[in-house]
């Protein structure tokens, strides 16, 4: 290998696809004088003279080629002229045999000559000449499903110059567009590069964003509209559109301004979702074509919804976005739509839509993030096409669609590959070629010695009294920090930094009831505490004072559960109140009962807390009694048709949303104690009993929520374990030491695969955290009641732990 690698002036390395789901290089080494020869001579007999393996020589077309062969693999080698050649894969070097002795008519630099006649830079670490066609075929080794054509589609070659920093890779260079194939860059021929602005509304969960620089709208749709590549049908759809509604479709192009961005955020299930944004000189072209489809094609109302501080519609027409954009926009079965300023933002899921909104209301996008525009600033400011990777993001998709072989691979070298950061790949037009650049940030993989002991450091904060609360992870709204809340044995309420330090302490008059929940009751981005405890509702701003009308005494004296609704984000809170005897109250923000709520009675106490859905523009709450009988009430607490629906089952942990496209197909799931999982709609329509696995007639089970809802799994208990279970009923984690003891268990899914498993044994106050690998992580398990978990970046979290008289702040890696 250390021949291989070691630097020599006119050495070169190729890359081939030798199988389906593998691929090899070849070495080209030259000996250009009598010295270098020598040294040739002396390495290949120092290789023959080894006894580790087998030396062998065999002829092809009068060319000797010599073989080193173990029992793990052969490396075969030749010498062609002045040039050694060799491979790990023998056949590679036989088909560098058969091309040397055909005079290079079929060589790879004849495929892409005019690549060579490219500009290059001097003294820079060397030449990087990719054949697009062939590393298409390379990339479906990875996905197998990945569609050649698309890369393709990019050209037909480049020439990148090579530039390797401490901390990143730059290639630049020119790519050739290739005249026999209509590609996406023959698009931009007439364009002029525009910088990327998009990214003050590109959320930080993105995982990819296709950006294209526009400068002549108009230009821009009529290539798209006389493209070989938008199908006939395609071309039809929109002439009927646009005559039968008199809309102008062409107004579209002319009115977009600088950029056409496609957003790829997690969904979960290891999927994507697209947010189409389209920055416009005019919105008002693009409004009245939607509301026109709107209006055109809804079947029964028009769907509108009002969320915070925009207003959400429905464009019913399928794929409407990539019969417009296509091939630059693809999918989009269903579309919603907003505005935000001048750009058209359009989502393939009203739910991810809603998301991706808050986080730009919460400025968690790129445009407010210091790394992202670090990196952004290692990239060309101006260009016609961009892909932007936010490679700590990918492994998780990728984990869903590489080969099984490549999977193993990123699951064995997972503390490698997590070294890449982000990453670009970008396209500006520049006389008759495009200039190419490639940026990718990396770091040093984190030793195994240096993560046990940062893994070692713990931040302790004492108190007086004994704990008796979970530690409450909460966001400090000014410096966007994470603090943590605990409450004593003498219900004192206490906030702490992350450095541990006790930031305030405030003395209530009971224990805290269910959750602790950060709202923003002035609406002015300032974040406070809301909570109840036994007969009264506290909300406390972040220096520990009251907001007054807070604290509010109630009627509930018993208060088993509680909740924040929030019904169209326009923090105009409502406070949901469950007493153990099955009463619900509600409360606005100054603390008045509101009508249908003073108080709605399913006259049994509930096993979780009632909750708020927003499904398709209609609000439901549901509430389900311990004895299995369902409640969903709309908001004035009327109940609706079809229930109250008996489940015929006593429900155990949390129920879970899957939300669908109607009433009909969206059904709320809950798990039985004694082992059922039943799905209901919204109609009051069981429709599925499954009985789960179970060794022992002694099996208690339950469901368990992400932290956010994202997905589930079930827990299953019995005296010689305790095992969890996915949405598929698939086995994937089982803890022995547990039994039958009173446990929680917390499942955390913060994307970019960062996924983690807390089971906490109450009677041992012992908890066990396993990682997305199912890796102990606290091995021996850490002492503690209550655990908590934040992501502190890509691949490392905090945990914090409350234990007798302490909190714990620690790096968890």
């Amino acid at each position: 290998l250390s021949f291989l690698t070691s630097p020599r002036k006119g050495s070169l390395a190729s890359m081939h696809v030798t199988k389906k789901d593998d691929f090899d290089f070849v070495f080209y080494v030259p000996l250009q004088n009598i010295n270098e020869r020598k040294l040739y001579d002396a390495t290949m007999d120092s290789w023959k003279a080894k006894k580790t393996g087998k030396f062998s020589v065999r002829q092809l077309d009068d060319v000797e080629i010599h073989e080193f062969a173990t029992k793990d693999c052969t490396f075969s080698w030749a010498l062609l002229g002045n040039v050694w050649v060799g491979s790990f894969t023998p056949f590679l070097v036989e088909d560098i045999i058969r091309v040397y002795g055909e005079g290079n008519n079929t060589s790879f630099k004849m495929k892409i000559a005019d690549v060579y006649k490219m500009p290059k830079l001097k003294n820079d670490a060397g030449n990087l000449y990719v054949h697009l066609e062939n590393f298409s075929s390379w990339l479906s080794i990875f996905v197998p499903n990945a569609s050649p054509d698309f890369i393709k589609s990019f050209g037909k070659a480049a020439l990148l110059d090579i530039k390797a920093g401490e901390q990143n890779l730059i290639l630049n260079g020119f790519s050739l567009d290739d005249p026999a194939y209509e590609s996406i860059l023959s698009v931009f021929s007439d364009q002029s590069p525009t910088s990327f602005s998009l990214k003050q509304l590109v959320s930080s969960r993105t995982v990819m964003l296709a950006s294209y620089g526009i400068s002549d709208g108009a230009l821009f749709g009529k290539k798209l509209s006389n493209s070989s590549k938008r199908s006939a049908s395609v071309k039809d759809t929109l002439n009927q559109l646009a005559k039968s509604l008199r809309l102008n479709f062409d107004g579209l192009y002319s009115s977009i301004g600088n950029e056409l961005g496609v957003c790829y955020v997690e969904s979960g299930k290891q999927s994507l979702s697209k947010i189409l944004l389209v920055e416009t000189n005019d919105t008002k072209d693009w409004i009245k074509i939607l509301h026109a489809l709107g209006e055109k094609f809804s079947t029964d109302t028009i769907f509108y919804e009002p969320f915070a501080n925009y207003e959400i519609r429905e464009i019913p027409l399928y794929q409407f976005p990539s019969k417009i954009f296509a091939p630059f926009v693809t999918g989009f079965d269903h579309s919603y739509y907003t505005v935000i300023n001048n750009t058209i933002v359009i989502g393939e899921e009203l739910e991810q839509l809603k998301e991706f909104l808050n986080d730009i209301d919460r400025e968690e996008t790129w445009g407010k993030s210091v790394s992202q525009n670090k990196f952004l600033e290692t990239t060309l400011l101006e260009s016609n096409i961009s892909l932007y990777v936010n490679t700590p993001r990918i492994w998780n998709i990728l984990n869903g669609v590489v080969s099984d072989k490549w999977q193993r691979f990123i699951k064995e070298n997972r503390n490698e590959i997590t070294t890449a950061g982000m990453g670009a790949i970008q396209f500006s037009h520049l006389n008759q070629s495009f200039y190419t650049n490639v940026s990718w940030l990396y770091k040093e993989p984190t030793a195994t010695s240096v993560a046990a002991t940062e893994r070692t450091k713990t931040v302790v904060t004492g108190f007086s009294n004994l704990l008796s609360s979970q530690p409450i992870v909460v966001r400090n709204h000014a410096d966007k920090s994470d603090e943590v809340l605990v409450q004593d044995s003498a219900y004192q309420i206490h906030l702490v930094s992350s450095k541990g330090d006790v930031l305030w302490t405030k003395q209530l008059n009971g224990s805290i009831i269910g959750d602790v929940v950060q709202v923003d009751y002035f609406k002015n981005g300032k974040l406070q505490y809301y909570f109840a405890t036994q007969g009264t509702l506290h909300i406390l701003d972040r220096l520990g004072n009251y907001v007054a009308p807070f604290p509010i005494t109630v009627k509930a004296k018993d208060i088993e559960f509680n909740s924040v609704i929030d019904y169209d984000h326009s923090k105009n809170y409502r406070f949901l109140i469950a007493d153990k005897s099955g009463k619900l109250w509600m409360y606005d923000k100054e603390g008045k009962n509101l009508e249908g709520w003073n108080p709605k009675n399913v006259e049994d106490g509930l096993f979780a807390p009632a909750e708020h859905f927003r499904i398709k523009g209609k609000d439901y709450i549901i509430a389900i009694r311990r004895d299995g009988k369902a409640y969903l009430l709309n908001r004035r607490g009327e109940t609706l048709k079809g229930f109250p629906l008996a489940l015929e089952a006593s429900p155990s942990g949390d129920y879970f949303l899957e939300t669908g496209s109607n009433q009909e197909n969206t059904y709320f799931v809950v798990v039985s104690r004694d082992g059922f999982r039943i799905k209901f709609n919204l109609l009051g329509k069981v429709q599925s009993r499954e009985t789960l696995l179970k060794t022992t007639i002694e099996a208690r089970f339950k469901l368990v929520n992400e932290n956010e809802s994202k997905s589930y799994m079930i827990v299953r208990q019995e005296p010689k374990g305790l095992v969890l279970f996915d949405v598929n009923g698939k086995e994937f984690l089982q803890n022995e030491y547990i039994g039958l003891n009173n446990t929680q268990v917390q499942y955390y899914d913060f994307g970019a695969g960062r996924i983690y498993y807390i089971i906490t044994d109450r009677v041992q106050d012992l908890s066990y955290v396993y990682d997305a690998q199912l890796n102990l992580l606290s091995s021996p398990p850490i002492e503690a009641f209550g655990v908590a978990l934040r992501p502190l970046n890509s691949d490392k979290a905090t945990v914090y732990l409350t234990y007798e008289k302490s909190l714990l702040i620690k790096g968890l890696y």
